[in-house]
């Protein structure tokens, strides 16, 4: 949101704001990367509007999309829409109508680069059902059914490796790392791509809930406890 009025405001270095914003990021249990954490210097070199995820893994990372400004302000509308009472927008009208037909979104993964253009694809299954479908969808567009549908945001390990931004928290620049500004360019630590082996437990997990396996929701749940306890030693 900061870099919105930022670029609105044409970038004027002695802006005051009145509170600190918040970066769109992905769902996670740690906070925000706030301002202060990223610098100024960051949100200048994007002139364009752009949606910046923050990737969960080992050290704290940022995807930077470049979307149209039409992607970004629907997602800061979406903060207060459901409430001003006027008639839902394209991603509501989604997220109703995948409810309404007993659906629900799983997850939004960023799959690919193709030279500059990022490319999404949208997972959604039937309640009670094992089979997960997917359609593809430009980022801007998944993102803010994501966001509405309260669905987790993946990002494909090759374009963390080559395009995620490492922020770096005055602990010195990596050796070998590029700067830009003041945060270093680096790869993601290097491990097994367990996003679907991860959705796989979760989804088994809740359908044995839903059907009242409670023996097999337990089991489910102690296989994902240990894959995550793997992950956070590597």
């Amino acid at each position: 949101m900061l870099h919105y009025q930022m670029r609105r405001h044409g970038f004027q270095v002695d802006m005051k704001w009145k509170s600190p914003g918040q970066l769109t990021s992905m769902p996670g249990k740690k906070p925000q990367i706030g301002i202060d954490l990223i610098g100024e210097g960051l949100l200048h070199r994007f002139k364009s509007p752009t949606i910046f995820l923050k990737i969960s893994c080992d050290g704290d990372f940022l995807l930077p999309i470049i979307v149209g400004e039409f992607a970004v302000e629907k997602l800061i509308e979406s903060q207060w829409e459901d409430r001003n009472g006027d008639f839902p927008d394209q991603f509501q009208l989604f997220r109703d109508l995948v409810e309404k037909l007993g659906y629900e979104v799983n997850m939004v993964k960023i799959t690919e680069r193709v030279i500059h253009t990022y490319f999404a694809r949208l997972y959604f299954s039937k309640r009670g059902k094992n089979d997960i479908l997917s359609v593809d969808a430009r980022p801007s567009d998944a993102i803010n059914v994501a966001h509405r549908c309260k669905a987790p945001i993946y990002v494909s390990r090759e374009i963390v490796l080559t395009d995620a931004i490492r922020i770096g928290y005055g602990m010195g620049r990596m050796r070998d790392a590029k700067p830009t500004y003041d945060v270093s360019l680096d790869s993601a630590a290097d491990g097994p791509d367990v996003l679907s082996e991860e959705l796989d437990l979760v989804k088994n997990m809740d359908l044995a809930v839903k059907e009242e396996r409670y023996k097999d929701a337990a089991m489910w749940r102690d296989k994902l406890v240990k894959l995550r306890e793997s992950i956070h030693e590597h």
